[in-house]
């Protein structure tokens, strides 16, 4: 039985440096004191952290360096003390849940995220080399870079002895960047949000090691080891519960199950194996915090120690080779490289066989083969890689191995639609524009391959008959298997994008002092005309529309647009040397915007979420960053 600690450190009141006894053995339920002398009552933060608007970026891996927290006294805590290497662009639809160590209880203030970007890993989309990775000064990974997060006063982190409380921290990768696409060049200025009410409500990921399982009780107990830590000497960082149902898909080892049979699976593996559960957040009334899942693998069906993945998008298929766009190679420290465990490739090949066992993520699927690989799929292949004398991937085999089907995002406008089918003008599959495929070989014959131009969906019970022509769809759903197309794609969901959601950015070359024409309770308006604008758009999937192609700018409210907003807003303005303040209410926000844009500071950036009326011009939203300068 392991047990984590996290390490206090004194703070501006000179508090006496302790060692905090930490909930990291999943079993330790009523923590005291680490010591004879001293006892010390704690409850605890539940982190999670989502990357948000990324789509400027095909991937962006950096370390998560450490979290700490600033109590109202001063006293200051480790939340989070080992460095996770974190691809951000794979926690914009998707939430981790990456720390639950105990720390006193009392009510906290601040939190400082910090990042480190010795080694980063970035591609801007379309590119095959990395983009070179810079400080504001010009320093080239430029190494840790922390980010003081001040809580919205009226809504602190309150942590409660013997319970746990969630806190979400948000990284706005575009608010977070200057990006120069010609030169290939990304200039870091990290904006980080924290707060007690997350404002997305993104699936819940939560990846560990098993201690116990529990078929009578329904649940198992994890120790958790987050993103895709392949460390050996690691240590975990907080204990959780995961609660199943008789819903609750399983995938063991390659083999699927649903409900208790999963549970029963689950139960006959040794403690210590590597397990992921996706769901959302359930019990907060004990010190260990507990995840409702949905859907849980486990065993050589996840990324663990002494075990290679690639995953990526199918953007071509020749026989049993597999081409991947996007491919991100994953392996145990040491073993596969020598200081990373995680690279990234633009393109990568997959050998697939008749020995190769191929599942479906959330769905108890039978008959699924290696021909259900088809061209436009995401996946994640588990298997064995080929690395060259540089320790370069040079190829990836799978025939005895796995590949799972994953969800894959689907963009178009439509061409015409009826009751449980669509025929759209592909826009981007799987984060990918139709150039990047070759559909060959994906039809009956040759002339039912895949065409981008009237690429056909299943829409289940979605009547596209209702909507109008080269209106712009979202779906996320499964490929048709390799050879059988038309249709070419089946929808799980599937949404009309015509008023959003959206995001409206605009940045400013070196800030500027006077970013609106307006600013008040109504919102705000962006002078378009400033000369220091380098950018304003209004981005909705792969449809960016210019701001200055309206009739004029657009305000920008804070709030919806009935006046009542479903879920929790989320605000944010400030920078590294100032902090970042953050406001839980669209009041509070416009009287902190007023307090920080006052014709002194300088903006750099501006980032709403949220969902544009035309008939109105107005943009109205619940999450805004303004970053300064």
């Amino acid at each position: 039985m392991r047990f984590d600690c996290a390490r206090a450190i004194s703070g501006a009141s000179g508090t006496l440096r302790t060692s905090i006894c930490a909930v990291g053995a999943a079993l330790a339920i009523a923590l005291g004191g680490c010591s004879a002398t001293t006892r010390v009552y704690n409850g605890t933060p539940v982190l999670m952290l989502t990357g948000e608007n990324a789509g400027d970026f095909a991937t962006y891996s950096v370390g998560l360096y450490t979290v700490t927290l600033t109590r109202s006294d001063g006293y200051v805590v480790y939340a989070q003390a080992t460095d996770q290497e974190v691809d951000l662009t794979r926690r914009t639809n998707l939430t981790e849940l990456f720390n639950a160590t105990g720390i006193p209880v009392g009510t906290y203030k601040s939190m400082t995220v910090s990042l480190d970007y010795s080694s980063p890993v970035v591609y801007l989309k379309g590119q095959t080399s990395p983009a070179k990775v810079e400080s504001s000064s010009g320093t080239v990974n430029p190494g840790v870079v922390s980010e003081t997060v001040n809580f919205d006063p009226s809504h602190p982190l309150v942590v409660s002895l013997n319970q746990s409380t969630p806190v979400a921290i948000d990284i706005d990768l575009a608010a977070s960047n200057s990006i120069n696409a010609s030169t290939n060049t990304v200039t870091v200025k990290p904006f980080i949000v924290a707060t007690v009410q997350p404002y997305e409500s993104n699936p819940l990921r939560a990846r560990g090691q098993i201690v116990a399982s529990n078929p009578g009780s329904g649940n198992f107990i994890e120790n958790i080891r987050p993103f895709d830590d392949t460390y050996y000497t690691d240590g975990e960082v907080g204990a959780l519960t995961v609660n199943t149902s008789a819903s609750t898909y399983f995938n063991i080892n390659g083999s699927t199950y649903t409900g208790t049979a999963g549970l029963s699976a689950l139960a006959a593996l040794n403690p210590g194996i590597t397990v992921t559960a996706y769901g959302t957040l359930g019990d907060l009334s004990t010190i260990t915090p507990a995840l409702n899942a949905t859907a849980v693998y486990a065993g050589t069906s996840v990324i663990s120690q002494g075990n290679e993945a690639l995953r990526g998008v199918v953007t071509s298929r020749s026989g049993n080779t597999l081409t991947l766009q996007g491919a991100e190679y994953v392996c145990q420290v040491g073993i596969c490289f020598s200081n990373a465990a995680y690279t990234y490739y633009p393109t990568m090949t997959v050998a697939i066989g008749s020995g190769t066992v191929v599942s479906e993520d959330g769905v108890a699927a039978s008959g699924l083969t290696p021909q259900s690989v088809s061209v436009g799929q995401r996946i994640t292949a588990l298997g064995v890689g080929t690395l060259n004398s540089a320790g370069a991937l040079t190829s990836f085999n799978a025939s005895p191995g796995q590949v799972r089907l994953q969800s894959t995002d689907l963009w178009g406008t439509l061409g015409s639609g009826a009751v449980g089918s669509a025929t759209v003008n592909l826009l981007e599959l799987g984060n990918y524009a139709p150039s990047a495929f070759n559909f060959s070989g994906t039809g009956l014959t040759a002339s039912s391959d895949a065409n981008p131009a009237s690429y056909t969906v299943n829409t289940g019970s979605y009547d596209a008959s209702t909507i109008s022509a080269n209106t712009l769809l979202n779906a996320t759903g499964i490929v048709t298997p390799f050879g059988s197309a038309p249709p070419d794609f089946t929808a799980s969901t599937v949404a009309n994008m015509s008023s959003g959601p959206s995001t409206l950015i605009v940045e400013w070359t070196s800030g500027t002092t006077a970013p609106f024409t307006s600013q008040g309770s109504s919102g705000v308006v962006v002078d378009l005309g400033n000369s220091s604008i380098t950018s304003a758009i209004m981005r909705t999937g792969p449809q960016t529309v210019q701001l200055s192609s309206l009739a004029s700018s657009p305000t920008i409210v804070a709030g919806c647009s009935s006046g009542t907003c479903s879920g929790n807003s989320e605000y944010a303005v400030g920078n590294a040397t100032s902090g970042i303040n953050v406001y839980n209410s669209p009041s509070s926000f416009l009287s902190g915007l007023a307090s920080a844009v006052n014709g002194t500071n300088k903006v750099f950036k501006l980032v709403a979420s949220g969902s544009y009326d035309a008939a109105s011009n107005t943009f109205y939203t619940q999450r805004m960053d303004v970053a300064l300068e």
